[in-house]
């Protein structure tokens, strides 16, 4: 039995609405002369945590590149299908590659692990599985989209060729930009500051599929913030779940886990937390005033993404990274006492 993809109103109406908003900030954001580079940033990014979004958009444009999302880009799902029969559950990942693949595009970056971890997993699956793609291809050869504005449908697409390469922000800036010339473009010294790098559960892992770095022994992530000049603390629980989305349905057994996470940093010296998933940054910062409801002794900690120290380390203005959004705010450690402070 074939499924048409004719995307439910709910999923359209969620999707369509932010696309027509973001095609006018991406004219906005295009004016430069970077390198244009396919990003797909993700429901949670795009919608909850904009303030890392747009970080990630100001970090990227400092470093030389112009960030472009795919048309008409949705949900890639956040988990990866683990029922091996039931691969429908690959055709909105699969969607987004092909997008990309049908705008020219040979790679495509993500600043969110959950992203990451889901579109390369799916990459790695269809172009394991001849198969597989075979019967994805089925999926999305009938595929409708309908504008909410004008009404046109658009029925006729290409076949997903798998020919796109799926970086995390992270593993690009390391293999395509280098820590070098990262190292040239800094503008702020940050070498008074010390932080914990947050690597999370889905950064690294499943083993041998990510592909991003050694999961028993990662050091991309300190590597990253050696680059831009922070001195960088090894504390045990780096690759320990924050709880994600237990922060939904046991919101207590959440906040015990992201405490631990926290507390271990603090007592290893660090002023901060830096991580590459917005769950994380969600049950880190945002749900620390629970933490701190149920954990009397712990003050709190300053938790930042880690385009945003980026942006920061750079040259970025202080107002673009949203550090006012955080529930910690971050700004007393960064030394930032002006709201329109700027680069020195």
């Amino acid at each position: 039995m074939k499924y048409r993809l004719n995307w439910p109103m709910s999923c359209r109406s969620r999707f369509w609405w932010r696309y027509s908003e973001n095609s006018a900030s991406r004219l906005i954001k295009s004016e430069g002369k970077g390198m244009k580079l396919h990003y797909y940033p993700g429901c949670t990014l795009k919608e909850k945590t904009t303030n890392l979004d747009e970080s990630t958009y100001a970090a990227m444009k400092m470093l030389g590149y112009e960030l472009v999302e795919p048309e008409n880009w949705t949900c890639c799902g956040a988990e990866f299908p683990l029922n091996e029969e039931k691969i429908v559950g690959l055709a909105a990942p699969a969607r987004i590659l092909r997008q990309v693949e049908m705008e020219g595009g040979d790679k495509v970056v993500t600043a969110c692990a959950f992203c990451f971890n889901v579109l390369k997993q799916t990459h790695i699956a269809l172009l394991n599985d001849p198969l597989k793609q075979k019967r994805i291809n089925a999926y999305l050869k009938d595929d409708i989209r309908i504008d909410p504005v004008t009404k046109e449908r658009t029925t006729d697409f290409p076949e997903y060729r798998g020919d796109v390469q799926v970086l995390h922000l992270l593993e690009f800036i390391q293999k395509e930009i280098g820590y070098e010339k990262v190292r040239s473009l800094i503008r702020r010294d940050l070498g008074n500051l010390r932080a914990a790098p947050y690597y999370g559960c889905r950064l690294l892992r499943p083993k041998g599929e990510t592909g991003i770095d050694e999961p028993d022994d990662p050091s991309i992530f300190e590597e990253f913030l050696e680059s831009i000049g922070i001195g960088v603390v090894d504390f045990p629980f780096k690759q320990e779940c924050c709880g994600s989305y237990l922060s939904v349905s046991l919101p207590d057994a959440a906040s015990e886990v992201s405490y631990r996470i926290l507390r271990s940093a603090k007592l290893n010296g660090a002023d901060m937390v830096v991580l590459s998933c917005p769950l994380c940054y969600y049950n880190l910062d945002r749900r620390q005033d629970r933490i701190r409801e149920k954990f009397l002794e712990f003050t709190g900690m300053p938790v930042l993404f880690f385009t945003q120290i980026l942006a920061w380390a750079l040259g970025v203005e202080a107002e673009i990274l949203g550090l006012d959004q955080h529930f910690f705010d971050p700004r007393p450690v960064l030394g930032i006492t002006d709201k329109a402070e700027v680069a020195s």
